[in-house]
């Protein structure tokens, strides 16, 4: 069964001391699966994953789920350059019955073989050992320096067809996108870019993972499911040239910390303050032009998504 739909890269916010603050986090998964997401993709590069211990993730998630989150609405990043510390997390994932993993390849030695990669991947779905449990591999060439090349993918979906279901692909590149979708027919490909959401569907993508969402997923959601209905094709667009123009806004900076300045406006709060080091919150952020724009933006959207 593929995975496919609307996910949020979840923000992760942190107390003062750095620790992650559970309360505000379970309180925004529910928000945004409430306004539109399948799943939430928690861990992930918008959410500071890698400067978190793997410890630290996990306890987290058990206190999700204890809380009562659903944990099949959880996708979490467990790739990590450890590839022990990797199949423990995934291990702790498919134990706890989530939706599945989103898996960046190890990515401190560059260039590595497609032979390694796939000897990489083969091992983890080996050891956690649930013939069953999911597998989307992540492909962000420009910040991991590790590409997931057709190869690799072809030889994997050999060995664990069951297993590893589909990619998310941020890199941009809609061509990759397009070939990966067209070679492997029952594989989801799912856009890591907003801008490129409506495309990716309509060429037989299962779906967006993307950090826009933490903001804007009402229309995320709206695009992609309603991306191959001709008789919405006017609506989509608009859409899709909204949810364009609040990204370009959102990248135009460093996103994670534009976005949780946003976010604590629209929750009049400072639950979104902190941010782990070496990033840093803007400052002044109540006058960011840009900041401004996106409100402006966000407004349009509700006004968008609730007439439609």
């Amino acid at each position: 069964m593929m995975i496919t739909g609307t996910f949020c890269a979840s923000l992760t916010p942190f107390n003062d001391d750095l620790s992650i603050n559970n309360e505000v986090l379970f309180d925004h998964c529910k928000e945004i699966i409430n306004k539109g997401a399948d799943k939430i993709a928690i861990f992930g590069t918008t959410g500071e994953a890698n400067l978190i211990s793997s410890n630290t993730k996990m306890n987290t998630l058990e206190v999700l789920i204890q809380k009562g989150f659903d944990s099949s609405n959880l996708l979490p990043g467990t790739g990590l350059v450890s590839l022990k510390e990797t199949i423990v997390f995934s291990k702790f994932a498919s134990d706890n019955n989530m939706a599945g993993v989103l898996l960046l390849p190890s990515y401190y030695y560059k260039n590595p073989t497609d032979e390694g990669l796939i000897d990489y991947f083969s091992r983890i779905v080996e050891e956690v050992g649930n013939t069953d449990f999911k597998y989307l591999l992540y492909h962000i060439p420009q910040i991991s320096g590790v590409g997931i090349n057709l190869s690799v993918i072809e030889n994997l979906l050999k060995r664990y067809p069951k297993n590893i279901v589909g990619i998310k692909d941020s890199s941009n590149d809609l061509e990759n996108m397009k070939k990966m979708i067209t070679t492997f027919p029952n594989f989801s490909v799912l856009s890591g870019s907003d801008s490129l959401a409506m495309e990716v569907m309509r060429l037989g993508g299962g779906g967006a993972i993307t950090a826009t969402a933490n903001l804007s997923v009402s229309l995320l959601s709206k695009i992609v499911k309603y991306a191959k209905d001709s008789s919405k094709d006017e609506i989509v667009k608009k859409m899709h040239i909204l949810q364009d123009q609040i990204r370009k806004l959102v990248f135009s900076q460093e996103q994670i910390s534009f976005m949780k300045a946003v976010l604590n406006i629209l929750n009049q709060s400072n639950h979104w303050t902190n941010i782990m080091p070496p990033l840093k919150p803007l400052k002044d952020f109540k006058n960011n032009q840009n900041i401004s724009k996106v409100l402006g933006l966000l407004e349009e959207m509700k006004n968008l998504t609730n007439n439609s």
